[in-house]
């Protein structure tokens, strides 16, 4: 039977009382009965809250694109590590660069999109749209990188995922800088609390680069560098897949990250595993589906690909992730529920 007129007009939009709301959790809560990206928004929200009370505890990964740390976002990403609110980072390589460029002491700065470029290149000072970086700082850790990599080359490691590689990153950072300019820091924080950072693509960033340059160096010496293993990625991230009872996967915009996470649910099937879909997820993007990018690819056509369950729960915000993300995490902080209870993986490398 067909849906009646009434059927359809059940819930009228009720209008928002912001005298009354106290708590950004509050302020979620009445988006439900909102309109456009404020409900998206909500929703989002009710998809986190619902992972990680779900009893048969969710393995939760996060994919994270876009210039998230040198806009500031590095803070909430640690929070949701250290609040036990995800299990796997999968980033792109210049977010994790950013990210240890202010853990070894530097900075990002406030900016102007119109700012004359030729000027702020003679400077030596880069653009990231209202956000400035020295140049002169990115090189010195650029070197720093480099001779991390010596290092590891120099105890015969020979190669390696690149999960390894941020692991031991974190534990350079640890050794390197003070709690002040550690604590909110990504790759320090995963660290300390065991959740594993991917970076698929690490070539295309500058701790790549970094990397590159030591390749040249030893390749010149006719001694053997160390090298990133990307299939050892795809192996263990694999393993961390198959072993959970359900996931759940939050994109912060889309790339690489996200596809990366995606496929390892079509990697699960390859191997004949059943029940691979991803249960839960939302996605956070200011792409739209019809230019056939990834980062608008809705949930809805990932079903055609057998990464998304059919019945499960996913919603899109189509907004500025620096915007929209600690909205949710806040909220979802409020609320309180399913963080203290889930416990920590026990993943073995």
């Amino acid at each position: 039977m067909d849906p009646t007129k009434d059927d359809y007009l059940k819930e009228p939009i009720r209008p928002l009382d912001l005298e009354r709301i106290q708590t950004v959790s509050e302020l979620l809560e009445a988006f439900k009965w909102t309109s456009f990206q404020s409900r998206t928004l909500s929703k989002c929200a009710e998809i986190f809250e619902e992972m990680l009370e779900d009893p048969e505890r969710p393995t939760i990964f996060l994919g994270l694109a876009g210039a998230m740390v040198p806009a500031g976002m590095k803070g909430v990403v640690s929070t949701m590590v250290r609040r036990n609110m995800v299990d796997v980072v999968v980033s792109t390589g210049a977010n994790m660069y950013h990210d240890l460029v202010e853990a070894l002491g530097e900075h990002h700065y406030l900016g102007s999109p119109d700012a004359d470029d030729s000027v702020l290149r003679e400077a030596g000072i880069d653009r990231i749209y209202d956000t400035y970086a020295d140049e002169s700082k990115f090189r010195m850790i650029d070197n720093m990188v480099m001779y991390f990599a010596d290092e590891l080359a120099g105890h015969n490691r020979e190669s390696a995922s690149s999960r390894f590689f941020l692991h031991k990153l974190g534990e350079f950072i640890e050794g390197k800088s003070p709690l002040e300019q550690k604590k909110d820091s990504i790759i320090w924080n995963s660290w300390a609390n065991d959740i594993p950072i991917f970076v698929p693509a690490l070539s295309d960033s500058s701790l790549g680069l970094a990397l590159t340059q030591h390749h040249i160096k030893f390749k010149e010496k006719g001694r053997r560098p160390f090298m990133i293993d990307a299939i050892e990625d795809n192996y263990e991230i694999f393993n961390i897949k198959r072993m959970a009872p359900k996931t759940g996967v939050i994109y912060v915009g889309g790339g690489v990250p996200k596809n990366y996470i995606q496929q390892t649910a079509y990697l699960q099937d390859m191997f004949g595993i059943p029940d691979s879909e991803h249960d839960y997820g939302f996605q956070i993007t200011t792409d739209s589906p019809q230019w056939g990018g990834l980062s608008g690819c809705t949930f809805k056509e990932g079903l055609s690909w057998g990464k998304q369950k059919p019945g499960g729960k996913y919603a899109t915000c189509h907004c500025d992730a620096t915007i929209a993300l600690p909205l949710i995490v806040k909220a979802v902080l409020e609320r309180g529920k399913g963080l203290e209870k889930r416990g920590r993986l026990n993943l073995k490398f």
